[in-house]
């Protein structure tokens, strides 16, 4: 199920090797890795700079599902993984994004529900989502519409047909906990609506991010939706080939909390989902606005 690489695959290796200076330019975090990926662009021609940065979104497609796969399973011998693949276009000007595919993928969302009832799945993880304002930036780049207001209304109506679909499948599927990472975004997840982390439901749980200080990073979007938070700074973890690189985000995060639904569930099979959350929040420590989660007290009140 890894991401279809195409002509690219003979660049995924030059593309790896600059993929974590990659991520933490789009978290905005000052690293090495990143320094060094800003040099290279800048000793680029023009015209090569659009290829490289449309291999890195691909490659950064390629790995990501790995790397967060890897953080979900650690330390859980009983884990077993069942993988769903989302595709998303990674070129500079993206696919539009027409009410026919939103309306292809808002019905995967229920097929992809059902295929994980179906096999008996207790947890997901979910590190990604739709934003208004991705979508009007799709619009915008591709030239649709005549005005900004246009444009605007556009986008709500093809994030309400994605929203009403991705609520469905969730709600529909009460059994299972879906743990969603809250966005790289900086912003409230209810406020500028991006789903599914503006959902209130009672079988998702939305994850923001901390370093390693245990502060809320610079680049986590939080918000009321938020319950939780948990590392999502550096965070090692495997790449398609073998190779260990450490990450940035809240898709780091989300893992480390679907990692700690399913220690849960392997210690007491029989609990809700929320069950689940209630033990993961009832376990973390209070940071001031905020929750850290904290794997051994929440496992130690299954003891009590």
């Amino acid at each position: 199920l890894l991401y279809p690489l195409g002509e690219a695959a003979p660049r995924i290796g030059a593309a790896m090797d600059h993929m974590k200076g990659f991520m933490d330019i789009q978290s905005g975090l000052d690293s090495v890795e990143a320094s060094a990926l800003k040099t290279h662009i800048a000793g680029l021609a023009p015209a090569q700079v659009q290829g490289l940065l449309e291999d890195l979104s691909l490659c950064g497609l390629y790995a990501h599902g790995t790397h967060v796969a890897g953080i979900a399973v650690r330390g859980n011998p009983y884990a077993r993984l069942l993988a769903a693949r989302i595709s998303f276009d990674w070129h500079t000007v993206p696919r539009l994004l027409t009410e026919e595919m939103v309306r292809r993928h808002a019905a995967s969302y229920a097929r992809t529900a059902a295929y994980f009832r179906d096999h008996g799945v207790r947890v997901v993880n979910m590190s990604w989502g739709w934003g208004l304002k991705e979508i009007e930036g799709i619009l915008e780049s591709n030239g649709w519409g005549a005005s900004a207001e246009e444009r605007s209304r556009e986008a709500a109506k093809l994030l309400g047909i994605l929203e009403q679909g991705l609520r469905e499948a969730i709600t529909g599927s009460p059994g299972i906990l879906f743990v969603c990472a809250a966005g790289n975004d900086d912003n409230d997840v209810a406020f500028d609506v991006n789903i599914p982390a503006s959902f209130t439901l009672p079988n998702l749980l939305v994850v923001g991010a901390v370093d390693q200080a245990g502060e809320p990073t610079g680049f986590t979007s939080s918000g009321e939706n938020v319950r939780v938070y948990a590392n999502g700074f550096e965070v090692p973890s495997y790449v398609p080939g073998g190779r260990r690189m450490r990450m940035s985000g809240t898709s780091m995060a989300a893992p480390q909390a679907c990692n700690l639904a399913a220690k849960l569930l392997a210690r007491a099979p029989a609990l809700t989902p929320v069950e689940v959350v209630e033990l993961i929040e009832r376990g973390g420590d209070a940071k001031g606005a905020f929750l850290l989660m904290n794997p051994k007290s929440s496992l130690s009140l299954l003891d009590r």
